[in-house]
């Protein structure tokens, strides 16, 4: 889950570039995850989470300083992959030129209709995640935290704590289940939020 610096969102709604650089190296692979559980087609999902972002930049102005930049960007990505699903000229171009059949795009198309990306949702997820962190062995979370909030490599966690590689995965692993079994009527959002 995001442990996104609020102020970035401040700096970016100004205009500032850097931060909109921020967010979308933290944002697209999650982005990415999330569409293409719904678009399997690598090129038509990488489209569809740049259309996002330029969604995004265009719209700057009308966010406010306290938007909830998880829920706002995943209502885009879910409305334009909703969209995408719902077009008869791109489900022939597209989908069915990679065998994805009629009865799996409506199911994709009622998954995404149904799925809750509101500021309620990401608020009541970062609870539980924050709440399920909590429970966890001090160094299962930290490494968690050094790996999915601090953006570090397993590797560079390992040096920092000085332990074993495998020990680091080996935590992660026992982390992940945790959380995702505390997350499961969240799900897919859940599994696309930790991309690391």
């Amino acid at each position: 889950m995001s442990k996104f610096n609020p102020d970035i969102v401040t700096q970016f709604i100004t205009g500032d570039e850097s931060s909109f650089k921020e967010i979308f190296n933290y944002f697209y692979p999650r982005l990415f995850h999330f569409i293409r559980e719904y678009i399997p087609n690598n090129d038509l999902a990488e489209n569809m989470v740049q259309e996002t972002f330029l969604i995004l930049w265009n719209k700057r102005n009308n966010l406010k300083e306290d938007t909830n930049i998880n829920a706002w960007l995943y209502t885009v990505a879910r409305n334009n992959c909703l969209k995408k699903l719902r077009d008869d000229k791109s489900r022939k171009a597209s989908f069915f030129s990679i065998q994805l059949n009629e009865l799996e795009l409506e199911m994709n198309i009622e998954a995404l209709s149904v799925l809750d990306t509101s500021d309620m949702t990401f608020s009541e997820i970062e609870r539980i995640i924050e709440k399920t962190l909590v429970g966890l062995s001090p160094q299962c979370r930290k490494i968690f935290e050094l790996s999915r909030f601090g953006n570090k490599k397993n590797k560079e966690i390992a040096e920092d704590l000085d332990i074993s590689v495998k020990a680091v995965e080996g935590q992660m692993t026992k982390a992940l289940k945790v959380i995702k079994t505390a997350l499961k009527e969240f799900l897919p959002l859940v599994s696309c939020l930790f991309v690391g």
